[in-house]
């Protein structure tokens, strides 16, 4: 059972020589990137994670996370803007359906553009917390606000409608 979303910007440029066959291979990829620490991304949600549920597998901690872009469509730049018809678009179409599966579980933004967008769809109920990514992921407060994370699914487990939004970045 899903009891974390974590909620990213949008997708990052494929890597050289990544490649995929579909949804498989990319969740695969996704994995194993995961495991190994590919980059600092993947640390630091690995990180997120295993704040979590340090006593758990990797295999165990993902089964109850589910990651997710609040823009399924890559900016034109990595990091760039992304224009806000899409991201409208793609909210309404994607995220906010995503979303409604795991009416239980804690949302996390992760980055402002994550808790923009939120806002912008109407979701209000989310912990808001420093992007994973570079250049958000180097900031002071970046270590900080992802350690409140395991404190507010803990609470949420206790209080399930406790409302968590706060905007700190």
């Amino acid at each position: 059972k899903v009891e974390l979303v974590l909620v990213f910007a949008e997708p990052g440029d494929p890597y050289s020589g990544e490649s995929h066959g579909g949804l498989e291979s990319a969740f695969d990829y996704t994995g194993q990137a995961l495991r190994s620490g590919k980059d600092q991304f993947h640390r630091n949600v690995r990180f997120i994670i295993s704040l979590c549920w340090p006593e758990l597998t990797f295999e165990e901690q993902m089964c109850r996370t589910w990651l997710t872009d609040s823009v399924l469509c890559s900016a034109k730049r990595e990091g760039a803007s992304v224009p806000r018809s899409i991201t409208t678009a793609c909210g309404n179409r994607y995220l906010k359906r995503e979303l409604a599966l795991f009416t239980d579980a804690l949302i996390v933004a992760l980055g402002t553009k994550a808790q923009t967008r939120l806002c912008q769809l109407g979701v209000n109920d989310y912990l808001s917390a420093y992007a994973v990514a570079p250049p958000g992921c180097n900031f002071k407060g970046a270590i900080p606000s992802w350690e409140r994370i395991p404190r507010a699914l803990a609470a949420k487990r206790v209080q399930p409608s406790i409302l968590v939004s706060e905007n700190i970045v």
